[in-house]
């Protein structure tokens, strides 16, 4: 069964609180979406940016150079940008457990770009609305009160948070339905017959 949009909300309150931090240092929005979208998707490959970026918001001197590696990555996700293909970005990179760095954007910068423009228009379209959060500030803050009074009635979850939450956007490829990103750890050697073993047997 589909999530409901209260749902999607409740699970990427750390996404939203990242975004709207980006705000508040002054990110624009546009800037600020692909960002939290970014580490959404570095979150499918098991790599966790959201947790340790919330754990620093608050130093202004770590976010203000985070946000100019994130511009540096987005500029290389460009297609035709050679001059950030050779950024350094060691904030990310520590912050990633040292499994990124600029070089892994540059090479699967198309990948990327489609994963960016899936989940913004996908689950990006309640993440990033001020409205639906709003709402769900509201829900929780009633649901808070009620406990405190110790009442029996719950609020009603508003119809607008109530809704499943289908995808929507873009459709993927054949291509995004069979491709896979396995990172590990400079000096680890695997092979392609090891990886297709683990996972067919």
């Amino acid at each position: 069964m589909a999530p409901t949009v209260k749902d999607v909300l409740t699970f990427h309150k750390i996404d939203r609180a990242v975004y709207e931090k980006f705000l508040a240092y002054g990110m624009v929005h546009d800037k600020a979406r692909k960002a939290v979208a970014l580490f959404l998707w570095l979150e499918q490959l098991g790599i966790d940016m959201t947790t340790p970026i919330h754990n620093i918001i608050n130093n202004v001197t770590k976010i203000s150079t985070l946000i100019t590696e994130i511009d540096a990555v987005l500029c290389c996700l460009q297609q035709n940008d050679h001059e950030h293909s050779y950024y350094e970005i060691p904030l990310i990179t520590s912050l990633a457990k040292n499994s990124i760095d600029i070089h892994f954007f540059n090479l699967h910068k198309d990948s990327i770009v489609r994963g960016l423009v899936f989940l913004i228009d996908g689950i990006g379209r309640h993440v990033f609305d001020g409205y639906e959060y709003g709402l769900l500030r509201s829900y929780e803050s009633e649901v808070a009160a009620a406990a405190r009074r110790s009442s029996a009635v719950r609020p009603q979850v508003p119809p607008a948070l109530a809704k499943l939450c289908t995808p929507a956007g873009c459709v993927l490829s054949s291509e995004q339905k069979r491709s896979m990103y396995i990172t590990m750890r400079r000096g680890v050697l695997i092979g392609r017959d090891e990886i297709i073993q683990h996972f067919t047997a």
